[in-house]
């Protein structure tokens, strides 16, 4: 009976530890590697967000345009309705901004003080605020991500546009021109580097989002129609001259007047404009201004809304000029035993001309500056202005990580 009993009581440690083996581990197994599927994806979801400049909204999203579906309700950027939407349904960098310039502002000082080049300003319309870009962002209005795919780059928009839109392009020729002193850097080197730099970025026109219909190259018109489109509904020359501020070179403008001119044509909405400074002439020039929107649905704005900043390298202290453009004359007259001809404007005791042979306008302002009656705080230093300064997208306060803006025209 012992003898029996012993066995027994082996059979049943024998029978105990067969169930260990074939249930127990097995399990444990599973849950470490359950773990270690759960440490990657984490990670990769972890890398996602640090790096989304790699991955925005270009290798996330589906291949199939079936995987996605868009609300019929409206949805704007930067609300709570977004988080519940594909990125083909409203651009993931919400923020727009809309930025259009004054040239013959922005030729007192295109960059280390030096003029646009040569035949910029006649090229522009008289009375014509230009295009220099529609840029996203993110929803806070600060930080925003470029050259998200480069992949999808392209150097000649010129030829792009022509063999798909050539109204279009007629129309960018008149108010997107690019000022840059460069001499390579014309028309066709602006509209790439806006592409590339920033309209690639819009998630909506992603040859993924924009379906089965799409057609190469329809991303990079759908972003330049949008931009001109946007300039059209907001153009901001009559918007100035009916709160009678007007180009002008005998008297400026404080900032709060040109903020008060905005606001009554856009709801009580805060614009930001920026200013160069022409060392010589010792003024500041309001050189852009730029609207700030949401995005709503594929890529329609709502807005205007509040723009972070009201001004930008503009000294509030001090008033801000209106240049007139010395191409569009309107009293010529040709003095005696001179080569130049002369343009008086009416309204403007300047007197600009026109150099035919180096085909160059100047303003004849003395090197002596002392005639120009503008009186400089000596504890204001303007000497960050006179450095190189090309319009930059962004300006000094943004963090300097994102790099953002840093070179554009």
């Amino acid at each position: 009976m012992i003898l029996l009993s012993k066995i027994n009581k082996k059979k049943k440690k024998k029978k105990k530890k067969k169930f260990c083996k074939s249930n127990i581990k097995p399990i444990n197994i599973y849950i470490l590697k359950m773990k270690y599927i759960l440490t990657v994806l984490s990670t990769l979801i972890f890398t996602i967000q640090a790096y989304g400049k790699a991955f925005n909204s270009q290798i996330l999203l589906t291949n199939s345009v079936k995987d996605f579906e868009c609300p019929s309700f409206d949805v704007v950027a930067c609300s709570e309705n977004q988080d519940l939407v594909n990125k083909c349904c409203v651009p993931d960098q919400g923020h727009l901004v809309l930025s259009l310039q004054w040239l013959p502002s922005y030729c007192k000082n295109a960059g280390r003080n030096k003029p646009c080049k040569k035949g910029t300003l006649k090229k522009v319309e008289k009375d014509t605020w230009t295009l220099h870009g529609l840029w996203p962002g993110n929803c806070d209005g600060r930080t925003y991500l470029t050259n998200c795919n480069p992949q999808r780059e392209e150097e000649n928009i010129e030829e792009v546009i022509r063999s798909k839109d050539k109204d279009l392009l007629s129309e960018m020729e008149k108010i997107w021109l690019s000022g840059n002193p460069d001499p390579l850097k014309d028309n066709n080197w602006f509209w790439a580097h806006e592409w590339n730099k920033h309209g690639q970025c819009v998630s909506t026109i992603t040859p993924q989002c924009m379906g089965a219909n799409y057609k190469k190259n329809d991303d990079i018109i759908s972003y330049f129609e949008k931009a001109v489109e946007l300039r059209s509904l907001y153009d901001l020359y009559p918007i100035l001259e009916n709160a009678e501020i007007v180009p002008n070179d005998k008297d400026g403008y404080y900032l709060d007047t040109l903020q008060s001119a905005f606001r009554n044509a856009f709801n009580n909405t805060q614009v930001e404009i920026n200013c160069v400074y022409n060392k010589r002439e010792k003024r500041q020039y309001m050189s852009e201004v730029r609207l700030c929107f949401y995005a709503k649905n594929a890529f329609e704005v709502e807005g205007p809304i509040n723009c972070i900043n009201a001004s930008s390298r503009c000294n509030p202290k001090y008033k801000v000029f209106y240049a007139v453009n010395p191409t569009k004359p309107k009293i010529p007259k040709i003095p005696e035993n001179d080569n130049n001809f002369y343009i008086n404007e009416e309204d403007s005791d300047e007197e600009y001309y026109y150099n035919e042979e180096n085909d160059e306008y100047h303003d004849n302002y003395e090197e002596d500056d002392d005639d120009n009656n503008f009186d400089i705080d000596d504890n204001y230093d303007f000497s960050d202005l006179d450095e190189e300064f090309k319009l930059n997208d962004i300006d000094d306060s943004y963090p300097k990580f994102f790099n953002l803006y840093e070179d554009d025209d």
